[in-house]
């Protein structure tokens, strides 16, 4: 595939950018609802410690070398960060932006130069799985970048999913003595948090959190067990390993395109 550069023009729908990009897998179902290709795994949990799942993967990672497309999706967070200045000053006052690896880092390189913030990232350290879990799992070590006593910062990642991660970086970034104000993403897919997060664990619980997002679009999320997944899980239909196979999932998504056209089912609303 040669590579061509998308040039984003400003009224642009970041969704379709995303989808222009190759950075959006969304799960061809026929007109039946049958799915036509796997689930995906997302970071979030349930009771068992089993990752749950979904049909819908956002994948920064395909924006990433399409600058101007990142700098689309910085330039509306800034804006909408100095559009909450009357309810959050907070956030137009924060001195610094924190990128979460590793989508989070080029965003967050991107916001801080649009608001004209200090920019750090932490490094990844891998830890022990828990059980039954599909997702590698990390803890955020600024030892690349410092952060200062007292320092007021906002926190970038790509994607906000259940927010169960945005707590322990939440809790990871306290514990350098910098004072988290809100978060930013490019998407907001979370089926309960909009414009504000309010931990439920651990020393922040009860704080309110502006949340700032290019994106936000409320996507279903499954137990492995819940019926609406449970044969589709059951029969292996799931890919594990998202982001090192994304290319099957584009065919896959293609391939169910052809063929629905080629059968004369109306196409549903997907890639």
């Amino acid at each position: 595939m040669n590579w061509k550069p998308i040039i984003p023009e400003r009224d642009d729908d970041p969704w379709e950018l995303a989808i222009r990009c190759r950075a959006l897998y969304e799960c061809p179902k026929d007109a039946a609802g049958k799915r036509l290709g796997p689930l995906v795994p997302y970071a979030g949990k349930d009771e068992q410690g089993r990752n749950l799942v979904g049909d819908v993967y956002f994948n920064f990672g395909w924006i990433e070398p399409y600058m101007l497309v990142v700098r689309f999706f910085a330039r509306l967070i800034a804006e909408k960060i100095r559009d909450k200045v009357q309810a959050s000053p907070e956030l137009l006052d924060a001195t610094t932006i924190i990128g979460v690896p590793d989508g989070g880092r080029t965003l967050g390189g991107e916001i801080a130069a649009a608001t004209g913030k200090r920019f750090v990232y932490p490094s990844k350290a891998p830890r022990a799985k828990s059980a039954g879990a599909i997702k590698d799992e990390f803890d955020f070590v600024f030892t690349r970048n410092e952060l200062f006593q007292g320092e007021t910062v906002i926190v970038a990642e790509d994607v906000q999913n259940n927010f169960n991660n945005t707590q322990e970086t939440l809790a990871q970034v306290a514990k350098t003595g910098a004072v988290v104000v809100g978060f930013a993403s490019a998407l907001n897919r979370s089926p309960f948090v909009d414009d504000v997060f309010t931990p439920d664990r651990g020393p922040f619980a009860g704080q309110h959190f502006p949340v700032v997002t290019a994106i936000r679009r409320p996507l279903p999320e499954y137990r492995q067990d819940d019926p609406e997944v449970s044969a589709d899980i059951a029969a292996g239909r799931i890919e594990l390993k998202v982001k090192a196979n994304w290319a099957k999932l584009m065919e896959i998504v293609a391939e169910a395109r052809e063929s629905l056209r080629a059968s004369a089912h109306e196409l549903p609303d997907f890639i």
